[in-house]
C-alpha cells in the first residue's frame, strides 16, 4: 500500500477553510479511496477533524483506512491529530478503534460549522489519536 499526493490545496480557499492535501491510497496499483489531511490546530478541527478518509465500496472491509493512516503518522511531525466521525459510522469506528484512539466527547456540529458537513449530519465523535510515542 501506498499514499500518493494527488493535491495540496493552499490558494483559493473558501474563508473559514485551511489547507489540506489529498491522497490517494493505492493498492497493488490500484486507488482503493482517499485520505485528507487537513491543516490546522485542534480548535480550528475540532469537528471535522485533521484526517478523513473514504474507501470506495468495492475495497471495504480489508483495513485499507487503517493502513492509510498509519502510513501517514509516517510522514507527519505532529504529536496528535484529531478525527472525527459520525457515531453510527461502525467501519470508522472500527478504524479509530484500531488505531488506538482516545474517545473524548460526543458534540453537536455548532451552527457557524454545519458548511463542512453534509445536512443530515448532526452530532460527531471526538478523538484524539497520538503519533509520537511517549518517553518512560
Amino acid at each position: 500500500m501506498e499514499l500518493i499526493l494527488l493535491e495540496e490545496v493552499r490558494d483559493h480557499l473558501p474563508i473559514g477553510f485551511d489547507p489540506y492535501q489529498i491522497y490517494s491510497i493505492v493498492v497493488s496499483c490500484q486507488e482503493v479511496g482517499r485520505l485528507i489531511l487537513r491543516e490546522g490546530n485542534d480548535t480550528q478541527r475540532y469537528y471535522d477533524g485533521h484526517i478523513g478518509y473514504t474507501i470506495d465500496e468495492q475495497f471495504r472491509g480489508h483495513s485499507y483506512a487503517y493502513q492509510a493512516c498509519l502510513l501517514l503518522k509516517d510522514m507527519i511531525e505532529q504529536d496528535h491529530l484529531l478525527i472525527t466521525c459520525d457515531p453510527h459510522n461502525i467501519a470508522s469506528l472500527r478504524t479509530i478503534e484500531k488505531l488506538g484512539c482516545y474517545f473524548l466527547e460526543t458534540v453537536t456540529i455548532p451552527t457557524k460549522h454545519k458548511k463542512l458537513f453534509a445536512k443530515d449530519e448532526k452530532v460527531k465523535n471526538i478523538y484524539l489519536w497520538k503519533l509520537q510515542e511517549e518517553e518512560k
